[in-house]
């Protein structure tokens, strides 16, 4: 579990996304319940919106992008053993 201070994940999302379902439930699968993961939807948002644009979803581990569009697992697994 991550403490006070630690990075979290973060994916951001738009309303009806498959592919962010799609990231949301693969990156579930990797962590499980070990990490918290945040859900952050980008629609009502202007500066997320012109942040991410049409880039979406994107995985994040605090300040860090670890993927967009798709989930990349190894990338997942790496950023978790440094940031865990």
């Amino acid at each position: 579990m991550t403490g006070p201070g630690q990075a979290r994940l973060v994916i951001y999302t738009r309303r009806d996304c498959s592919l962010c379902v799609t990231m949301e439930q693969g990156v579930r699968d990797i962590v499980g319940d070990r990490l918290p993961l945040d859900m952050v939807e980008i629609d009502d948002d202007p500066a997320l919106c012109r942040r991410f644009g049409a880039d979406v979803p994107v995985l994040c581990l605090g300040d860090e992008v670890l993927c967009k569009h798709f989930l990349d697992a190894d990338r997942l697994r790496a950023a978790r053993v440094a940031g865990a």
